[in-house]
């Protein structure tokens, strides 16, 4: 009886597993498993695991496709060219040429006396005409003088002038108006007297025919005598006669003061509408000589000449304290250098058909390195509609991109960009897997093989 070792069991177990294997495996694959180490079938697995790992990696791992372009860096404004409307002379120049300046920065400063003394002119013109102006408007609706609306507005001393004017004409008013005033309260009053008098002469009618109808009836009786009667009987009569003329008297009176009445509003009437017709002129006059006003202010305002843009002082055309400027001369040029900068690129022909505006870039400038300071990200802006063809021949399409800001690096440690610097533009035109990028040149090479002669 033989005795078998732990190894030579393992080695038979193996050698049973693989031959059971075999069994499933066509001819080819059994001869070559079974002449292969078991060490080298592992390898061959994992090398297979592998590339299946790879393939599936390569065809969902994107990345990004780029069209390359050559250019410079260009203003994103024209140069600026500083003028004076009305000329005049040179008072102060307050920068030089290089110095960079901010928008609204005072770069040189004209005389202003003439426009000055206009312009106080037309200020006192204007509290004068605005103060008549409140004046005859208070004439006209009848309203007190508005003096403390006045005293916030003009100069006390023109408040005070058009306050006298305006009593001195309401008392002219006044005057004018007396005799009609003294005819309406003469007339009023002898109305009141005789609407008096008829209502006692009405109280006598009344006592006295109570006394008539008492007294008649005593005649008969001999109590009275018939003279006393025709006493009565003359005496109501009187009074019934007074009574009409009262009556009478009443509604003359009350014609003869409407008429007083109304020539005394006719005159007031006329008054106002004196002032109201006076306030339209003055204030057609006050709206006129406010946009003149306006417009001194304005020639005022620009003899102090400021910068309209950020940038740097190319050139100043006048450098002369005293000198005399010419209306419309041209005074200082300006290069702008704004928050953003413009990038002016070639790009070929063949790669503009995935261009468009709005695409992302990335712009890496040559006099900085861009692995230690980075460049700066913008977007398409424009894309020329035609190629161009240079000295040399070449041709290509211009497309400008916009950065998202002026400089490279930190607010606090910035790297200044200037126009004319070249630059290297990469734009974003899409994403593609790995899987493609490996299989563009075989699918390429497959369909132009076997098309030769």
């Amino acid at each position: 009886m033989s005795l078998k070792s732990p190894q030579n069991q393992d080695a038979n177990k193996s050698a049973q597993i693989e031959e059971d294997d075999l069994a499933y495996t066509s001819s080819a694959a059994s001869a070559i498993l079974y002449q292969t180490p078991r060490g080298g079938q592992q390898l061959l697995w994992v090398i297979v695991v592998f590339i299946v790992v790879m393939i599936v990696w390569a065809s969902l791992a994107y990345v990004d496709e780029f069209t390359r372009g050559e250019g410079q860096v260009i203003p994103s404004q024209y140069v600026q060219i500083v003028q004076n409307l009305e000329g005049g002379i040179v008072n102060e120049v307050f920068v030089k040429e290089g110095q960079a300046v901010e928008r609204g920065q005072p770069l040189l400063r004209l005389d202003d006396k003439r426009f000055s003394f206009s312009l106080r002119e037309s200020e006192v013109n204007q509290s004068q005409l605005l103060s008549q102006s409140l004046r005859l408007k208070a004439e006209a609706v009848g309203e007190p003088f508005p003096e403390d609306e006045l005293l916030a507005l003009v100069p006390e001393k023109i408040v005070a002038a058009e306050k006298a004017l305006y009593f001195a004409r309401a008392q002219e008013l006044n005057t004018s108006n007396q005799v009609i005033v003294q005819q309406v309260v003469q007339k009023r009053q002898e109305l009141s007297e005789w609407q008096a008098k008829f209502q006692r002469l009405k109280r006598s009618y009344n006592l006295l025919k109570d006394e008539l109808d008492l007294t008649a009836p005593l005649v008969a009786q001999g109590a009275v005598s018939q003279v006393e009667v025709l006493r009565l009987r003359r005496e109501l009569n009187d009074v019934q006669g007074e009574m009409k003329a009262a009556q009478l008297a009443i509604p003359r009176i009350n014609s003869s003061l409407s008429e007083s009445e109304q020539k005394l509003a006719a005159a007031e009437s006329a008054f106002r509408s004196r002032s109201q017709a006076e306030y339209n002129e003055v204030k057609a006059e006050l709206n006129r000589l406010n946009e003149s006003s306006q417009a001194i202010a304005d020639q005022v305002d620009r003899t102090l000449v400021v910068s309209p843009v950020t940038g740097t002082i190319k050139q100043l055309f006048v450098k002369t304290l005293g000198g005399v400027i010419q209306p419309g001369r041209d005074l200082v040029a300006i290069v702008p250098t704004e928050d953003k900068l413009r990038v002016e690129a070639r790009v070929s022909p063949a790669d503009i058909a995935f261009l468009h505006p709005q695409q992302k870039a990335v712009v890496k400038f040559t006099a900085y390195d861009f692995s230690v300071h980075g460049g700066l990200t913008g977007e398409v802006i424009n894309i020329s509609p035609d190629t161009i063809t240079d000295e040399e021949g070449n041709s290509f399409y211009v497309v400008q991109i916009e950065t998202e800001q002026s400089f490279l690096g930190s607010e606090v440690n910035p790297k200044p960009i200037i126009a004319g610097m070249t630059v290297s533009v990469d734009i974003l035109t899409g994403q593609k897997t790995v899987l493609d990028y490996i299989l563009k040149p075989i699918l390429k090479t497959k369909q132009l093989a076997l098309r030769e002669r």
